[in-house]
């Protein structure tokens, strides 16, 4: 057996090669630790965000997109635009509903919103530039008008009111048109289940009625979904074409009254205030509602001396040339008996013939 190594050998220190000795400069300044040096390094990997900005390459406009230097005095705000608008159809917009031309317009800004669905989106407003006050007039006008089945405000770009506040009258008149206000409505879209009881009910909230009316089936005396309502006054009418009402409601004093009115001053007890009820719904379903003629007025329109039955049975009578009206029945005509027999002439103009035939017995 091979003895082992003495301890000393086996730990014994690999002697240095001789060389030149390292001088060390005991004033120089104490290095970096590591965490320094990573520290260092990460911000010079990062830099700043005026850096970026600078070095940020700016996007090119596009060509579509006419912005001169300076903007033009007569400007409008564009605003309630439907996201899907684009600056082919402002121009379009306002170039077939005025009396400018496309040259006029010197400048529209529309700010860009988020992509969806991979098409760019506006913002729901833009700018439009006109080199013209005439043109700004114009453009003015339109406010409230449609857009893509949106109705817009346009305003000056310089004013920074809202949307104008409509009068009462405006509130308070329908915004439906047709025909002029009446105590009779025309209720549309409803239900198949919906009965006479239930518009009773159902209109009450109005005001009082004068006559339901409810188009039903003849085999099943279910409704056709449609009806008619008159009402005693108009008020309750225009409340219900109006899809609501403001009904008047008080609000009793929490005071004790077991206070007594010599140690307590004398209060109002109650205090009244206005709640909107909606009458525009029915078993889950939004009814039409709009003004109706008058049942005598809709009678003398259609069959009285100037309705449009007998207008048209006058035109169509002039037209062929004679005076008759149209519903009027010419006279059967005669039959050329000549040819016939006269038990056959009988027998062709329905008058009852005597039998003259011979009754056969058998014994």
């Amino acid at each position: 057996m091979s003895e082992s190594p003495p301890p000393d050998v086996a730990h014994k220190k690999r002697k240095l090669q001789e060389g030149p000795e390292i001088e060390i400069d005991v004033s120089a300044p104490e290095p970096q630790s590591k965490k320094a040096l990573r520290k260092a390094k990460k911000q010079k990997s990062e830099p700043s965000t005026e850096d970026s900005e600078k070095k940020k390459p700016q996007p090119a406009k596009a060509a579509t997109e006419e912005t001169p230097a300076k903007r033009s005095d007569y400007g409008v705000w564009i605003g309630n635009l439907a996201f899907s608008v684009t600056r082919d159809d402002l121009r379009t917009f306002f170039t077939s509903n005025c009396s400018f031309t496309d040259d006029t317009i010197t400048r529209i800004h529309m700010p860009k919103g988020q992509e969806r669905f991979g098409k760019t989106q506006n913002k729901g407003f833009a700018y439009v530039d006109f080199s013209t006050p005439k043109a700004l007039e114009e453009a003015l006008a339109l406010s409230e008008q449609l857009v893509t089945g949106r109705r817009v405000l346009i305003k000056n770009a310089k004013s920074f009111e809202g949307r104008p506040e409509k009068s009462r009258d405006q509130e308070a008149a329908p915004l439906k048109p047709g025909h002029p206000p009446s105590r009779r409505i025309f209720v549309g879209n409803l239900g198949f289940d919906v009965t006479k009881e239930i518009m009773e009910g159902h209109f009450s909230q109005c005001g009082a009625l004068a006559n339901v009316h409810l188009a039903t089936f003849q085999d099943t005396g279910k409704c056709k979904g449609y009806g008619w309502v008159e009402f005693e006054d108009l008020a309750s009418a225009e409340a219900a074409v109006r899809g609501f009402m403001m009904v008047g409601e008080d609000d009793e004093d929490s005071s004790d009254s077991s206070d007594s009115e010599s140690e307590k001053p004398k209060k109002n007890p109650k205090k009244s205030f206005k709640r909107k009820v909606w009458v525009n719904m029915l078993l889950g379903r939004r009814m039409k509602l709009e003004f109706a003629e008058d049942a005598t007025t809709r009678y003398k329109k259609r069959f009285g001396k100037d309705g449009e039955g007998r207008k048209n049975d006058s035109e169509s009578s002039e037209a062929n040339g004679s005076e008759r009206p149209r519903s009027y029945k010419p006279k059967r005509p005669e039959i050329d008996d000549s040819r016939y027999t006269k038990e056959t002439v009988q027998r062709l103009s329905g008058a009852i013939v005597e039998s003259q035939g011979s009754k056969i017995t058998f014994d």
